[in-house]
């Protein structure tokens, strides 16, 4: 078979700096969209212009992505060709004072419905005391106290004229009243003069004086009467001239909002409250009554602006970091007063969906799903199409709060939820509300082709970072340093990463290592830093596991030849950072009945995927050497010094060498190591993280000193994938270390233990002196004590 070790040019697809079209990427424009997301934007788009019930959006994808800068961008866009959305207020509602009514104004008209209402109510304090200040109100009234006074003065001169006849004079007391005294000559008797009149005309002015009271009594009754019609007379002005006016204060109001048949009709309703408190308005006016006397409501003709959408553009694009309920939704503020707490529909206050109410509303699905019944109190809102105020106490039933219930809003919105992609297929899964209400998944990919309109498009983006943030921007040889860098996170020579988060954060990683050079542009010197850096920094992991091989505790040799022993590679991870280590995998066989035990699986430390690879061995075992007889074998494997949970299949090309080792006691060479999963056929499959276990056994082996025999074997499927550090492809290049890509078990065979594997001739049997023929052999080797096994029939033994 004769694999030969790849070339340097294999290991690593190096972006050239010199076909790069600028210096640096100051030049650069924004991105026109979010790299590579082409198919995720479609659907995007298709959520948001779609007119129909339950085509909300959810978009999935990793964490630092970018999505939702993107899907904000794309919205907004959008957004600003469609159409502003109404203004939104609660008014107070007279017939139903605990359940304010809501009122649709278009849009920037709730601002001015406000103010005119706020002046109507200082015109309505201002009009009346200037009207009962006014010449023709001091006219009409005075003419209708003329005309009273004219009939009280009627009604007491004849009083008076009897009096004056009779010796008697008509007076009005200091302290109110009148009375009758005697005079003489126009002049009123003093009390002497009256003691020296003759009894008998003592008598008599008093027996008239009696009988003029009687009659004065009967005057002032008839005086009485003509006084409530003069007061009615009054009362009747001030309402005339009062409802007059606050017609004329309201007729433009009136008149404005014709049109407007909510807002007229409310306005009507505002006009006959006024009414109804016609006599405290007056009174207010004159100043009367003190502070016992009623209130004006000044307050119930207020506006409460709900939602103004005045300065908006287009449709709303509403971003809610905490969706709390009453963030969500709204609430209704109460306030202490005295030893009480009220509220009325001025102290309602509005959710995100009311701002975003008529556009779109993003939020973060899980911080959703922590809040007490904010999920449940979305989706009540997009089955009903309207926004219904509630608290959580209410929601919960533990509200003991007397409360008022404003009318619920119409509801047009579209909901984009982000959200990973475990997420949204577990909710369809567990919530049936779910598919029917977000139809539509918007997935962004983490990583895309390596083509070079995404590779533009990336460059694009990382330059708009560095001019927002004020960054320096990349030269040639760092733009083209970036670049590989983003398909090293992508594990994909033929990818990049698109996690722009991760990208950002290293483009400010080396803006300060460029500074501290002295550099006004980002160069492949300064991106290298800060990848350095960045892994020192995260390290301390990967540092301790190679000071335990370093220090021989744990077990790895790099050297030599072992039968039934081989290294593995496996991928450790810590959170932000993973890396390779080698793994030594041991294999034990003995005559048995064709099983192999995983020692991980018997110890639970096996997972599911690890513990079919083990069962695939068992299937290559039984098909490719003992297809015409039973797998007489008890093969045992093991990770040594393993202590924790292992899954994947990727170390089950090593387990079956270790275990075909075991089998034919041919040693294999412990300076190399090799990683991938086999099928029944023995063909070697591709595994992930390619590029960490090439590294993590090439650490290992350089921390000793390399040499020529020192190797990695990956299956050929992973060439794409290969983006190795300069430091591995140097030492390929100098014949230090070797990478192989295989197709086959038997072309792995060949370079771990250096003899050919041998093929299947025509007679079903291996050629001889092959690794396989050996195999074979040992495993009939291992069927003939079976075979031979002496068998007792009726007491004597045939052999």
């Amino acid at each position: 078979m004769a694999v030969k070790p790849l070339g340097a040019d294999k290991l690593c697809l190096k972006t050239e700096a010199a076909r790069l079209p600028f210096e640096s990427t100051a030049a650069l424009p924004a991105p026109q969209g979010p790299v590579g997301q082409a198919r995720a934007m479609r659907a995007l788009a298709f959520g948001a212009r779609i007119a129909q019930p339950g085509y909300n959006v959810f978009v999935t994808g990793p964490q630092g992505s970018g999505k939702r800068a993107s899907v904000k961008a794309a919205l907004e866009q959008l957004a600003a060709g469609m159409p502003t959305p109404p203004d939104w207020c609660y008014v107070h509602n007279f017939d139903a004072p605990h359940r304010p009514m809501s009122l649709r104004l278009p849009a920037g008209q709730g601002t001015a419905f406000k103010h005119a209402m706020n002046a109507f109510v200082e015109s309505l304090k201002d009009a009346l005391p200037k009207l009962f200040d006014s010449a023709e109100y001091r006219r009409r009234r005075g003419a209708i106290e003329d005309e009273f006074r004219r009939s009280v003065d009627a009604a007491l001169s004849g009083v008076r004229r009897d009096a004056e006849k009779h010796g008697l004079a008509l007076i009005e007391r200091r302290e109110g009243g009148f009375d009758f005294v005697p005079q003489r000559d126009g002049l009123v008797l003093s009390d002497d003069d009256f003691r020296r009149l003759a009894k008998a005309e003592r008598d008599r002015l008093e027996a008239r004086s009696k009988s003029l009271h009687e009659e004065l009594e009967q005057v002032m009754e008839n005086l009485g009467e003509v006084r409530e019609r003069a007061v009615e007379n009054v009362s009747e002005l001030d309402r005339e001239l009062s409802e007059a006016e606050v017609r004329r204060i309201m007729s433009p109001l009136a008149q404005r909002y014709q049109a407007h048949k909510p807002a007229h009709a409310y306005l009507e309703a505002v006009f006959q409250d006024v009414m109804t408190h016609l006599s405290a308005l007056v009174a207010e006016a004159r100043g009367e009554g003190g502070e016992d006397r009623p209130q004006v409501p000044y307050h119930h003709y207020e506006v409460n602006l709900l939602v103004d959408n005045a300065a908006t553009k287009g449709a709303p694009v509403v971003r809610l970091n905490l969706p709390t309920l009453s963030h969500l939704i709204g609430k209704v503020e109460h306030v202490p007063l005295l030893m009480s707490i009220i509220t009325d529909f001025m102290y309602i206050r509005p959710g995100a969906m009311h701002q975003a109410n008529g556009g779109f509303l993003l939020i973060d699905v899980l911080e959703l799903l922590q809040q007490d019944v904010s999920w449940e109190a979305m989706k009540r809102a997009l089955r009903e199409a309207s926004i219904r105020i509630e608290n959580l106490a209410e929601v919960l039933d533990r509200s003991q709060t007397v409360t008022i219930q404003p009318e619920p809003i119409p509801l047009d919105i579209k909901i984009v939820l982000f959200g990973e992609p475990w997420l949204f297929y577990r909710l369809r899964e567990v919530d049936p509300d779910f598919a029917e209400l977000f139809k539509v998944q918007a997935d962004f990919d983490s990583s895309v082709e390596r083509n070079e309109e995404n590779c533009k498009s990336l460059l694009q983006l990382l330059a708009t970072v560095a001019r927002h943030d004020g960054l320096k921007q990349f030269d040639r040889t760092g733009a083209a340093r970036i670049l590989d860098e983003a398909a090293r996170m992508a594990g994909d020579a033929e990818k990049i990463t698109v996690q722009s988060s991760t990208l950002s954060d290293l483009l400010r990683e080396a803006d300060h290592f460029a500074g501290e050079a002295g550099r006004s542009l980002v160069s492949a010197d300064d991106v290298m830093k800060a990848v350095h850096a960045r892994e020192d920094r995260s390290g301390r992991y990967k540092a301790l596991h190679h000071e335990l091989v370093n220090r021989r505790i744990l077990f790895i040799d790099t050297e030599g030849s072992k039968a039934g022993q081989i290294n593995g590679i496996t991928v450790l991870s810590a959170p932000g950072f993973a890396f390779g280590m080698p793994a030594r995998i041991t294999a034990r066989v003995r005559p048995g009945d064709g099983k192999v035990v995983d020692i991980e699986r018997q110890v639970d430390f096996s997972g599911p995927t690890h513990a079919k690879g083990v069962q695939i061995i068992s299937g290559y075992l039984n098909g490719h050497y003992t297809v015409s007889r039973a797998l007489s074998l008890s093969a045992s494997v093991a990770f040594e010094q393993s202590y924790g949970p292992i899954d994947g299949d990727s170390a089950s090309a090593a387990e079956l060498i270790a275990i075909l080792s075991s089998i034919a006691d041919v040693p294999i060479k412990q300076s190399i190591a090799i990683t991938g999963s086999i099928n029944q056929h023995g063909m070697i499959q591709p595994i992930g993280g390619a590029n960490e276990k090439i590294e993590g056994f090439f650490d290992v082996c350089n921390a000793r000193g390399l040499s020529k025999h020192n190797a990695v074997i990956i299956p050929k499927a992973n060439l794409v994938n290969l983006m190795l550090r300069d430091d591995v492809v140097e030492a390929v290049k100098k014949g230090r270390f070797a990478v192989y890509a295989v197709e086959t078990v038997d072309e792995a065979i060949e370079i771990l233990t250096g003899m050919k594997a041998g093929t299947k001739r025509g007679t079903g049997n291996f050629p001889r002196g092959t690794f396989n023929r050996k195999v074979a052999d040992r495993l009939i080797y291992f069927a003939r004590p079976r075979i031979l096994r002496p068998i007792r029939l009726d007491g004597w033994w045939p052999f």
